[in-house]
């Protein structure tokens, strides 16, 4: 028995040694997908362009400005002089975020009263723009409390001592860099792509070829020619893995906290399954354009309803329950746990019975798909 699924085994090997493309797509497409996504998604807001319109060009509305270009997360792009001119700045993308300080600004704020300064943010990116306006009101409550002091008369004694102080100090992600975050759920979904992919073109390909019944004909049973099938991809998810683990750390500094070992075994609970649902597709499929559909149709859900990009919190109920039952959206959490939190078994032995559970489910729809086709 397992002579022969050596063989088999061997046999896929080499079939891809032979097909450049197909390895160049298992090693090059995890690595640019890596490089570029981790780069491109960056929920780190900085450097907004910023229109201003400052009619009341004064020290207070210049100390403002400084104070918003100071957390970096605004630029001043565009000086306008008028309201027109602001709407075009902002109706032409020139800025995303519009300061418009009205003329009796510093006026209002030396008599004692309170100066107005209006925020104008473009809300067609929601993220940029609740980034935009709580800076903005950080900015504000910083520049209230100064001129509070100032007005109590405490421009050069010692300052009151603030009844409050809140300390926020974030724990796992301390910088709170966007690639710690998106990297390892990333991983999860390469892995994804990887095994439903090559998982539902083994078959497929064979059933092309006209090689699948010549095979059955041998004394490989269809047991030993699944295992032939996936032991190359078990591999292959395991080496890119690996390569992507390293690139993270070397090139992202992402750290992993917790145990290797443990990680690398969670992986095998997630790849199992993921297996199970490229084989059914390829006992669903007649050709490789068919399987390269329904793969794709697969792992877009597992993308959107998992919580790599999109926080399952906020989804609506059924969209929530849909995602539970994707094996990816639990290896997400225990990924996450294991290289950010670096916490064991103990914190995640849920979401583990929940993917052995998807495990039971899928191979056991699997293997009635490959009963049927044998029929």
């Amino acid at each position: 028995m397992w002579n022969r699924i050596k063989a088999l085994v061997w046999k896929e090997f080499l079939q891809l040694r032979r097909d450049r493309l197909t390895l160049a797509f298992t090693l090059g497409m995890p690595l640019m997908q890596l490089v570029i996504f981790g780069l491109a998604i960056n929920y780190d807001v900085k450097h907004m362009p910023a229109a201003v319109l400052d009619e009341s060009q004064s020290q207070e509305s210049r100390s403002f400005v400084d104070g918003l270009v100071a957390t970096q997360y605004f630029d001043v792009k565009v000086v306008v002089r008028s309201e027109a001119e602001l709407r075009v700045a902002l109706d032409h993308g020139k800025a995303q975020v519009g300061v418009w300080f009205p003329p009796d600004y510093a006026r209002q704020i030396r008599s004692g009263k309170t100066g107005e300064v209006m925020i104008l943010v473009d809300g067609s990116s929601p993220t940029t723009a609740s980034s935009a306006m709580a800076t903005a009101q950080g900015v504000g409550q910083l520049r209230n409390t100064q001129l509070l002091y100032d007005r109590m008369g405490f421009g050069g004694a010692a300052k009151p001592i603030m009844p409050v102080e809140v300390r926020v100090r974030p724990w796992y992600n301390p910088d709170l860099r966007s690639p710690t975050f998106i990297v390892p759920g990333l991983v999860g979904v390469i892995l994804s792509m990887t095994c439903i992919m090559f998982a539902s073109n083994a078959i497929v390909r064979e059933k092309e070829r006209g090689t699948l019944d010549q095979v059955l004909v041998t004394p490989v049973t269809p047991v030993e020619l699944f295992a032939g099938k996936v032991i190359p991809v078990i591999a292959m998810a395991y080496v890119q893995m690996t390569v992507m683990f390293g690139t993270a750390h070397l090139f992202f500094k992402v750290p992993v906290a917790g145990s290797i070992p443990l990680l690398y075994l969670m992986a095998a609970f997630f790849i199992i399954p993921m297996l199970g649902i490229g084989i059914r597709i390829s006992t669903l499929a007649d050709n490789q354009g068919q399987s390269a559909q329904m793969s794709m149709l697969t792992i877009l859900p597992f993308v959107f309803l998992s919580g790599y990009i999109f926080p399952r919190e906020s989804m609506p109920t059924i969209f929530y329950l849909i995602g539970e039952l994707m094996p990816l959206t639990h290896f997400i959490i225990i990924i996450r746990a294991i290289v950010l939190r670096g916490v064991g078994l103990e914190a995640f032995w849920p979401e583990l019975l929940k993917l052995l559970a998807l495990t039971v489910l899928i191979w056991v729809l699997a293997l009635r798909s490959m009963k049927r086709a044998e029929a």
